[in-house]
């Protein structure tokens, strides 16, 4: 959201090695629950006009919560209508 669809993630797989152990660390950002989550005013332009509607952290962690992740198609989800 904040960057307006402009970075793409992919996603990505680990391939486990049976010869030695793996590692993972987590790291999670989480704003005060009234903070709003909008795109960036940066990147939007009149060629390139927000594609989502402001909404706070805590209301994108409850859409979360009653729809369920669903990989990176939940974030379509939210998009503004055209």
């Amino acid at each position: 959201m904040l960057s307006n669809s402009v970075y793409k993630s992919i996603e990505h797989r680990v391939i486990v090695s049976p010869a030695e152990e793996r590692l993972s660390l987590a790291f999670f950002y989480n704003p005060k629950g009234n903070v709003p989550i909008e795109p960036l005013k940066e990147l939007v332009t009149v060629d390139s006009p927000a594609l989502y509607t402001s909404t706070t952290y805590d209301q994108y962690r409850q859409f979360i919560r009653t729809q369920g992740p669903r990989n990176k198609s939940h974030i379509d989800e939210l998009r503004s209508p055209r």
